[in-house]
């Protein structure tokens, strides 16, 4: 069954391993962070290593589980809780979320996402839904989008389906009229599936898809894939 069939006028996209792979720009913007106590407030980077850091994170967000749906102000918190642990003003704390986000910025896209996404945007609308904090203005291709929603205290992430119906609503269409592209099966796909999207599970490695959830209406590999199932560009 192709797009058309199946009654596709707007394609959302999740971003982190997605269009490009997640960890390798997150340990790097992570690195950055690190970097600027060790220039800044040396005292604390002599105190805790990185896995540290990563640890005291993660128990912030069993103390504030509400921070999941906004990772932004997870790490904020986190480094306003650390500056102040070591006799630091706190509001230094966007001084070195700044130079995170800069850095976590530079994604480096798989082969065919941005000539694809440039094709899609011939035949639908195109919005992005991600729990991260990804910008696309910021990366550059912000232009190739209708609608960009990002997971916030007031917007719940991923699988949630405040961000599918809000998309919707931008994109001016009905759920059912959507396509969620992601990779993760729970917060992609059965998220989706929950607010009336349909589904494209999209395979960027060796993971293999959940047993126990439900299969995405398509499965693909690439965006190739989706543009293969799309009505063809008029040429000449």
């Amino acid at each position: 069954m192709n797009l058309t069939q199946m009654g596709i006028s707007a394609i959302t996209f999740d971003l982190d391993d997605t269009l490009w792979p997640c960890d390798p720009v997150i340990r790097a913007a992570e690195q950055v962070y690190y970097q600027w106590f060790i220039d800044n407030h040396p005292h604390i980077a002599q105190a805790h290593s990185m896995d540290e850091l990563r640890d005291m994170r993660r128990e912030l967000l069993v103390a504030q589980p509400e921070l999941c749906n906004d990772v932004t102000q997870w790490r904020l918190r986190a480094t306003r809780a650390l500056l102040e642990r070591h006799g630091v003003d706190p509001a230094h704390a966007d001084s070195a979320f700044d130079v995170f986000i800069k850095a976590r910025q530079q994604v480096e896209f798989y082969p065919e996402v941005l000539s694809g996404l440039q094709e899609l945007s011939f035949h639908y609308r195109l919005g992005s839904l991600t729990n991260g904090n990804a910008d696309l203005q910021a990366i550059g291709v912000d232009h190739l989008f209708d609608s960009a929603l990002y997971a916030t205290l007031s917007l719940p992430a991923k699988p949630a389906p405040d961000m599918f119906l809000r998309a919707a609503e931008e994109l001016g269409v009905s759920p059912e009229r959507i396509l969620h592209v992601g990779d993760n099966a729970h917060t992609d796909i059965s998220g989706a599936r929950e607010a009336g999207c349909s589904t494209a599970w999209i395979k960027r490695g060796a993971e293999t898809y959940p047993e126990d959830l439900p299969r995405a209406d398509i499965e693909i590999t690439s965006l190739d894939d989706l543009i293969a199932l799309s009505p063809a560009i008029p040429r000449g």
